[in-house]
């Protein structure tokens, strides 16, 4: 690197640079060191170091889970403990406190180091290894996110029982959902932007466009978190941050050539190992990150589509059942609005899983079990643990007859099959001619 190009920093730009520097790599870690690639079929072979590892990436997060209630509690007195931690959600109690003491920390490790190293006049090589690693996290990032939507996998079509949910029922993170997941190729359109952001991530020469690419990728799907209450608020909040960084450097160029109209040139960062050795292996150790980035999310994917995605095999019974009678304990159940006990729908998306919907549209997710040679099945509800159900069933391709005890009520149940391509979601199709808008 050369002062030529990177002359003396000013006070402001070490102190920002040293907090940024701390902030963002204990936000990532243990990034990179979770991310090498080919690790898991390097510790195939070697089990005990594959232990090792293990237990080296994970232990920090462990050790955060033991100090984060304590700082909550000790600390910020908060009144009720955490015991939640990041899980689906990436907005919990516990997240909040997470990046709050990750700022604390931050704070500290700036005011440290600026008075250790108070004579320094500039981090040239530091900013160069930040600025790579934070690339590399977000091209990993762009990957993860970018092929999940590209294969139809984070957002996949609205299944079965999303078509007889009450639209006023829906969550707001449930309407996004289906928004996104009724159209493959708006669901593709977005996942590509993601994914040729992180390409573009990947050259020193192209890492300003690839960074406001993801500026403007996150900063929609940030608008998307905030507004639908979607639980990633935190964490693309995050994302924009890191590719705002990326861009700060060439601030005034991009207003000078977007709103000015003036030529200008971008800045470029360079470090070059003395060693012939390591310059090498730092080329060959990029080109290995980038092929395991891709083998990982396109494998992930696929598996993913085979198992959920729109390509898997769909399980006995799959579709959508209204219920022609339902008998408990020798009555028949007649078809009020009111009833709490009658089916209304009986839904099947996935093997393994039912939905019920009774008469007062209160929907309720089952383990359904099937045994296919004694043709009986099993259910037992995920929120209510002494809830069972054992049925008896035979079938036509156009109706279900189920027998047998739920709970402790015997019930008869005839269930017909409901084409769901009655649905106009379903039917409508695409239209390039519409000669009457249909906005129903």
């Amino acid at each position: 690197m050369t002062e030529t190009i990177y002359p003396k920093w000013t006070l402001s730009q070490k102190i920002i640079f040293r907090f940024f520097f701390c902030y963002f790599l204990i936000y990532i870690f243990p990034f990179p060191l979770d991310t090498v690639p080919f690790a898991s079929e390097l510790f195939n072979l070697n089990k005990k170091l594959g232990e090792y590892y293990a237990t080296v990436t994970g232990s920090f997060n462990e050790l955060l889970h033991i100090i984060i209630p304590s700082f909550a509690k000790n600390i910020l007195h908060l009144k009720n403990p955490i015991t939640i931690f990041t899980n689906g959600s990436g907005d919990t109690t516990y997240d909040y406190v997470l990046v709050l003491f990750f700022f604390v920390i931050a704070i500290l490790a700036t005011l440290i180091w600026s008075i250790i190293d108070r004579k320094r006049e500039s981090y040239h090589v530091a900013y160069y290894w930040l600025r790579t690693i934070l690339r590399f996290y977000l091209l990993v990032m762009m990957f993860g996110y970018g092929f999940a939507k590209v294969m139809h996998n984070q957002m996949p079509s609205p299944a079965n029982w999303q078509l007889v949910q009450l639209f006023g029922n829906k969550s707001p993170m449930g309407l996004t959902w289906s928004f996104v997941g009724f159209s493959k190729g708006f669901s593709a359109f977005t996942g590509w932007g993601e994914v040729i952001a992180g390409l573009l991530l990947i050259f020193r020469r192209t890492t300003t466009a690839g960074a406001l690419l993801v500026a403007v990728v996150m900063a929609n799907i940030m608008a998307i978190n905030y507004c639908y209450d979607v639980p990633v608020k935190l964490f693309s909040s995050m994302l924009f941050l890191m590719a705002v960084f990326l861009l700060a450097p060439d601030a005034s160029r991009i207003w000078d050539f977007f709103f000015r109209n003036q030529s200008t040139q971008l800045k470029r960062f360079n470090f070059t190992f003395q060693r012939r050795w390591l310059r090498i292996a730092k080329i060959v150790y990029k080109w290995l990150f980038v092929i395991y980035a891709f083998y990982v999310n396109i494998s992930q994917n696929l598996d993913q589509q085979k198992q959920y995605g729109d390509t898997r095999i769909t399980p006995k019974f799959y579709g959508i059942y209204t219920t022609n009678y339902f008998i408990k304990n020798r009555d028949t159940v007649p078809p009020l609005t009111t009833d709490t006990s009658r089916w209304k729908y009986f839904i099947v998306d996935y093997a393994g899983q039912a939905t019920i919907v009774k008469m007062n549209d209160s929907m309720k997710f089952y383990n359904f079990t099937l045994d296919t040679l004694a043709h009986s099945a099993e259910m037992s509800a995920r929120k209510i643990p002494n809830f069972k159900a054992k049925l008896f069933y035979s079938s036509d391709s156009a109706h279900i007859f189920l027998n047998g005890k739920i709970g402790d009520d015997s019930v008869e149940i005839k269930l017909d099959k409901f084409d769901r391509n009655k649905f106009l979601l379903i039917n409508r199709g695409y239209n390039w001619v519409n000669e009457y808008p249909l906005n129903r």
